[in-house]
């Protein structure tokens, strides 16, 4: 059975430009992430197709995919974390070393012939260990154009060379805490693009760190520069020639930092207590349920059938009972009557309890004596 025929219960999470995005529950209780697109809207079926045979420690897990009522899903674990939007501005040397896993990450996806395309902020998570997550491979179209490369624009295949150039984007926004390219129209980004150097980049994050913005001394500036020239070059083949250059630059890029890299360790506890109260603070928040079409309704269990019949039954008696009460209550016994029943009850008990040594004695004398004398 497939396991979107298995989804019992779904909260949701969040709504973008080409889907939406579902906490769900199969049968099993598992939590689950449900990626339902848009209609009209899809994914890179030959890279999704790719990635559901892999496990590589960094990227998220495909679990199936496929349409259910007409529309394209995806689902994957789900992952407690938080997008490094979130998480921005870091400090360098943190920035520079979750950089280093993600580059590990996509290159152990290289060899399965698997690019991202829309390595952007939001599509990176961080884990509660403070470690990233990539998410939301196999966009079709050019992905987040603040973080696209010049090519992909122009509709080329998402490729090596054009997630180097999203990985500079996007350790310019950890760094910063802003988009590199401004503007809000395809037009306004493009052009931004054509005007990139290190030299214009450089300048601008001395800008921000002289009025206080960033904390990047004139040495954090410098261990940056090579990384910009390397990356962020409108043209593909100025860039780096591929991920293991760049993964080379960025373990020389931490040996610089000196002194600084000796915090890594505190600067990354700190950012473990950001993300759990950013957790805590997200999971005290009351999801919205929502019923999904296709969710599978839950049968009752054998328990709760029991338990219904069990108050069917008890409901009949008590309706019984009360239905004898207004048929035969309303008669009334008299006192005699009543009182000679109860002493006959109370003479059978006792009949059937007391040993045949001890005389019982004469209750009906007893009861004759009490019997109130009848008016004249």
């Amino acid at each position: 059975m497939a396991l979107v025929d298995s989804l019992i219960s779904a909260s949701f999470l969040h709504r973008g430009g080409e889907a939406c995005i579902y906490k769900v529950q199969g049968e099993s209780s598992k939590t689950y992430s449900f990626k339902w697109y848009n209609r009209g809207v899809s994914f890179d079926e030959g890279i999704i197709g790719k990635l559901q045979k892999q496990n590589v420690p960094g990227v998220y897990r495909i679990l199936e995919s496929g349409t259910v009522e007409g529309r394209s899903y995806i689902i994957y674990d789900f992952v407690e974390g938080v997008p490094s939007a979130d998480l921005s501005p870091m400090p360098l040397a943190l920035a520079l070393h979750s950089l280093r896993k993600v580059v590990s990450a996509l290159q152990a996806l290289q060899g399965a012939g698997i690019s991202h395309g829309d390595i952007n902020p939001s599509n990176v998570f961080f884990d509660g260990a403070a470690s990233p997550v990539l998410m939301d491979f196999g966009i079709v179209g050019p992905g987040v154009l603040h973080f696209s490369a010049p090519e992909r624009f122009t509709g080329a295949v998402p490729s090596e060379k054009s997630d180097l150039f999203s990985l500079g984007a996007l350790l310019y926004f950890w760094v910063s805490g802003e988009t590199l390219l401004k503007g809000e129209t395809f037009e306004e980004i493009r052009d931004g693009m054509s005007k990139l150097s290190s030299e214009r980049i450089g300048l601008g994050l001395m800008d921000m760190a002289e009025s206080g913005k960033i904390a990047l001394s004139p040495e954090d500036l410098s261990v940056l520069d090579p990384l910009w020239k390397g990356l962020l070059q409108p043209s593909p083949e100025s860039r780096l020639e591929d991920l293991e250059e760049l993964d080379e630059l960025l373990e020389i890029a931490l040996e610089k930092l000196g002194g600084e890299g000796v915090h890594l360790a505190r600067q990354q506890e700190q950012l473990c207590k950001s993300i759990s109260g950013i957790i805590e603070k997200n999971g005290a928040k009351t999801l919205e349920n929502v019923d999904l079409p296709f969710l599978k309704r839950e049968k009752p269990s054998k328990t709760r059938k029991k338990g219904f019949y069990l108050a069917l039954v008890l409901f009949i008696l008590i309706l019984v009972t009360l239905a004898s009460f207004v048929v035969f209550g309303g008669k009334g016994s008299s006192v005699d009557e009543t009182g000679a029943l109860l002493m006959q009850k109370t003479r059978d008990s006792q009949l059937q309890s007391a040993p045949d040594s001890v005389n019982m004695p004469d209750m009906e004398g007893v009861l004759e004596r009490l019997k109130p004398e009848e008016s004249e």
